[in-house]
Parts: structure tokens; sequence; C-alpha cells
């Protein structure tokens, strides 16, 4: 079933390309800590394993429509010429950056892993595009405090990606050729069991200037 995901394009980011589906990735034991946005219902804030049963049954739905997956978690991953990992041009903007191989990128990475791995495991119905989300560089001084502000947040940010998604010039988009921090940096899926070519373009949403 592998062969159905494939990493979606630059020019299928729009409303009209498939049937969306827009994650927040969280990965805790205990908290909703993943957002979530469909077509057919209200954005709402879920656990890692109900959030893996909504997108299986969303995969696995009798629909000639492909499936586009926006994920908020890395999709890519980037290797200096040396072998050790690197951040991509996404990853950082006005000396500020947040790499997708520590903390909250690799939490994500593992969830994204997780979350994958079972959908190659079931019965896929349909073509299942995937698309790389990152919303940037929050003010830490704004961070939710309590369990409810958070659940929220994860809310607000399923909602900003799909403003991208309905209108573009609200998002910096990077192209896959266009990921490499440096020109030696080499670029990679970071799910090779699915394929190896598999890195879609990543929708950025950088917090608005004052």
């Amino acid at each position: 079933m592998a062969s159905q995901i494939r990493a979606g394009s630059d020019g299928e980011i729009n409303k009209d390309s498939g049937e969306w589906i827009i994650v927040d990735l969280g990965f805790s034991n205990k908290q909703r800590s993943c957002g979530i946005w469909t077509e057919a219902d209200e954005p709402k804030a879920v656990e890692f394993g109900d959030l893996v049963k909504r997108v299986i049954a969303k995969a696995q739905k009798d629909d000639s429509r492909p499936l586009n997956l926006l994920l908020e978690a890395p999709l890519s991953v980037a290797f200096k010429k040396n072998g050790n990992p690197t951040r991509r041009r996404c990853d950082a903007k006005n000396g500020k950056s947040r790499e997708w191989y520590v903390n909250a990128g690799a939490t994500t990475l593992i969830a994204a892993d997780h979350l994958l791995r079972n959908l190659i495991d079931c019965q896929i119905q349909r073509e299942v595009r995937l698309f790389e989300g990152f919303v940037s560089f929050k003010d830490p001084k704004n961070q939710a405090k309590t369990a409810g502000a958070r659940r929220q947040g994860h809310i607000c940010d399923v909602l900003q990606l799909k403003g991208v998604v309905w209108d573009r010039n609200k998002a910096c988009i990077f192209a896959p050729e266009k990921l490499a921090h440096h020109k030696e940096d080499r670029i990679q899926s970071a799910f090779a069991f699915l394929c190896k070519d598999l890195v879609p373009p990543v929708i950025r949403i950088d917090p608005p200037t004052n």
C-alpha cells in the first residue's frame, strides 16, 4: 500500500485538488496533543491514538478523490557532507532556527513515523498525498500554560494551515529542490520505508510582524 502514498506537489496546494485532512501532530501518552481538521468536521484537539484512527478511516474511504494529508511535522531531513544532521532552509529565519532533529521537531518526526507506519499497514482505498506544514518560531512567552489553552493552540495551528491551502498568499512555500540550506547538503525523505524520493513541499507560516 506504500505505493499509494506519495509526496504532494506545489501545484496541488489548493482546495480543489482533493479531499484535505490537516493535522498538528503531538505525541503524548494521555493529553490531547494533536489538532485535526477535516472537510466534514469542525477542528478539534485529539489524542494521538484517536488521530491515527481518524486518518486511517479517511484513507480507507471509497472516494475517487485523492486524500491530501498535511502534517505539521518534519517529512524530510537534511545532512551535511560529513554525514551530520543539519537544518533545512525552512528551519531558519532571521537568525532563529528550529531544526528538524531536536526538541519538538524530533518528537513530531517520531509521531509522523508511527502515523505513517499505521497508514501503510491498513487497506488504503485511494491515493494519499503528503504535505509538510511548519507553524514557525512562536514566541515562547506566548506559549499556552494550561491543557485547555494548549488544545486551543492545536486547533489554531490547523486552521492557519487550512488558510494556506485556501489562500496561498498567507505562507512561504519551499519546493523540495529549495530545501537545502547549503548546496552540498543532502535532502532526503524522513521515511525511506515509504519511498526514498518522498520529499514534499514545506508550507511555513511565520508569526505576524509588529
